[in-house]
């Protein structure tokens, strides 16, 4: 931040006029800088967006409520124009304090090419001409074969072939300590903000986008490239293999020629942990977002009930729930799917721009005022639900999506809840789902339930490390994801948040309760033999990577949990679900 207050004064009392390109001053009173290049691209007038817009060669490629990012066709080329809005009083203050955003890219830009490391082009940017802060915009060039790497990678990466996926990763690799090597240090190295291009099959090229916050250094020490990779392995460790990303690691430490790490096996477990540690840090701290407006969810308030959803439903379909939050259960079409004392659950369609899109819609009722007062003290369960579902979403866990949650009170004490949340395609019951096995030949039967108790081995144990403790996880509340049409691509996905906490290590004790719970699901049923419970275990406990450890210790823990949770049911009469 202080370096950029330094380009603000620098700017106001003249000591960087030497090398800033010329300005021009468009009819719509904005102020261009532009680099020379481009002034044959835009002619005599300059950048005129406003006329672009009008003409109709303006085309929207990103808009939200911080920037727009538009494809414009010019008899010269085809340009990138980057809008960047003022939203908030927070980002009013802070250019105050700095230049405008689009400047700083238009700036750096130019420096990352001083450094010969591959960027956007930069070819103007501009802002109106006094000094208060207010909406700016930053024109690139187009690169025709660049795409974001974002999109690579949720599109075309898994069906690449090896060498290709291989090549990739490593031109990746190479591009990182590049920059790492020019001093160059991106504070949100997220695949979106890079950029490829394939100069033949199998050469990636990359690019660095979203340049505004970038700082620049001497080559960087290890210490500091090692905070960098952990911010840029924190969606890869989500989403990409071990074996992906240690060829990225060998890449990197092969290609970084100044202060790169030394030990670099070592160093790569110390990454991975740290990794994980900065991820937990992170979606802790997100925790507050989901109760706020943001680019995903806002506040919504009817005449009934209030609450939030997700910007994507139809505010039409919003309203009508919030106005009478019960007259749902009663209308044409739904499917009433439970109906208790604690709760109601539907299921119905609703329409949005996509076309028809099947809901869950609950309604958690509280039993007592003892109920009623606790939640005074604490949110109450449609809301816990609904924060946890998103947290739960954001740690890369299969569930539902939570779509809108809201709420009753009564003289501001919170009554009945509810959440609506995406249906689960073509899901059954894990029991369910269990049971349908039965169907198979003998050998796929084995094989299925197999890869089930594998599958359903590492989800739970993805979901302790990433602190996630379900507290009532049994067989009801895990859905078997496409069962219902192919028993053999079943994925297993968690549901009925209300109890779960998250933010906390999870203590080996209450991991093995939550599987001494799992288990009892299936205490005394043929169907799930100890061949399959030790098969869970082997890949809870991650036998291909740790070796077996002390697994029968786990096994004698888990059975112990599991024999009291039976015998509790026995003395309260509940039955085992």
């Amino acid at each position: 931040m202080f370096s950029h207050f330094l380009r603000k004064i620098g700017a106001v009392v003249g000591w960087a006029a030497r090398s800033r390109p010329p300005t021009v001053t468009t009819a719509d009173g904005l102020v261009w800088e532009v680099e020379p290049a481009a002034d044959t691209l835009f002619g005599v007038d300059g950048p005129v967006p406003a006329a672009w817009r009008s003409s109709g060669r303006m085309a929207i490629v990103k808009e939200n409520a911080q920037r727009t990012i538009a494809r414009v066709e010019l008899p010269g080329g085809s340009v990138y124009v980057k809008h960047c809005r003022i939203k908030t009083p927070r980002a009013w203050a802070r250019e105050i304090l700095r230049p405008a955003k689009a400047r700083l890219e238009f700036e750096n830009a130019r420096l990352l090419r001083d450094r010969g490391v591959a960027a956007i082009e930069p070819l103007a940017w501009g802002a109106a001409s006094h000094l208060l802060p207010g909406d700016s915009y930053l024109i690139t060039r187009a690169q025709d074969g660049a795409v974001p790497f974002l999109d690579v990678l949720e599109t075309s990466f898994a069906t690449t072939a090896v060498a290709g996926r291989r090549e990739l990763t490593r031109g990746f690799a190479a591009f990182v300590a590049g920059l790492h090597d020019a001093g160059v240090v991106h504070p949100d190295p997220h695949p979106g903000n890079f950029l490829v291009e394939f100069l033949s099959p199998g050469t990636p090229r990359f690019f660095l986008a979203d340049l505004h916050a970038i700082r620049f250094g001497p080559p960087l020490p290890w210490a500091d490239a090692r905070a960098n990779l952990i911010v840029l392995n924190r969606w890869f460790q989500l989403r990409a293999t071990r074996a992906v990303r240690l060829r990225f690691w060998l890449a990197y430490v092969a290609t970084r020629r100044v202060g790169g790490p030394t030990d670099a096996a070592a160093l790569a477990k110390d990454l991975e942990r740290a990794t994980e540690e900065s991820n937990n840090r992170f979606w802790t701290a997100r925790t507050a977002r989901y109760t706020g407006n943001n680019r995903d969810s806002k506040r919504v308030r009817g005449s009934a009930a209030s609450g939030f959803a997700v910007r994507d439903l139809p505010p039409d379909v919003v309203r009508d729930w919030l106005a009478d939050p019960d007259a749902v259960f009663s209308r044409p079409g739904v499917v009433m799917l439970k109906d208790s004392r604690s709760s109601t659950v539907a299921e119905l369609t609703v329409e949005s721009p996509t076309g028809p899109r099947a809901v869950v819609y609950k309604r958690l009722r509280l039993k007592s005022w003892v109920g009623v007062t606790k939640n005074l003290f604490r949110p109450p369960p449609a809301l816990r639900s609904w924060v946890v579902g998103n947290g739960v979403r954001d740690r890369g866990l299969p569930t539902a999506r939570p779509l809108a949650y809201f709420q009753r009170t009564r003289f501001g004490m919170p009554l009945t809840g509810y959440l609506v949340c995406d249906k689960v395609p073509a899901a059954l019951e894990l029991s369910e789902a269990v049971a349908a096995l039965d169907a198979l030949a003998p050998d796929a039967r084995r094989r299925v339930a197999r890869d089930w108790a594998e599958r359903l081995g590492r989800l739970v144990r993805l979901m302790h490390d990433r602190q996630v403790s379900h507290r009532d996880l049994k067989a009801p509340n895990i859905l078997m994801a496409g069962a219902a049409t192919h028993l053999a691509t079943a994925e297993p996905v968690l549901i009925d948040l209300v109890g779960v906490t998250a933010g906390k290590p999870v203590p080996d004790a209450v991991r093995a309760a939550e599987i001494g719970r799992l288990s009892a699901s299936f205490y005394g049923s043929p169907r799930v033999t100890r061949s399959d419970r030790l098969r869970f275990l082997r890949a809870y406990l991650g036998w291909n990577l740790h070796g077996r450890g002390d697994w029968k210790r786990w096994w004698v823990v888990v059975d112990t949990a599991t024999r009291v949770k039976v015998a509790k049911n026995e003395r309260t009469g509940r039955p085992l679900a």
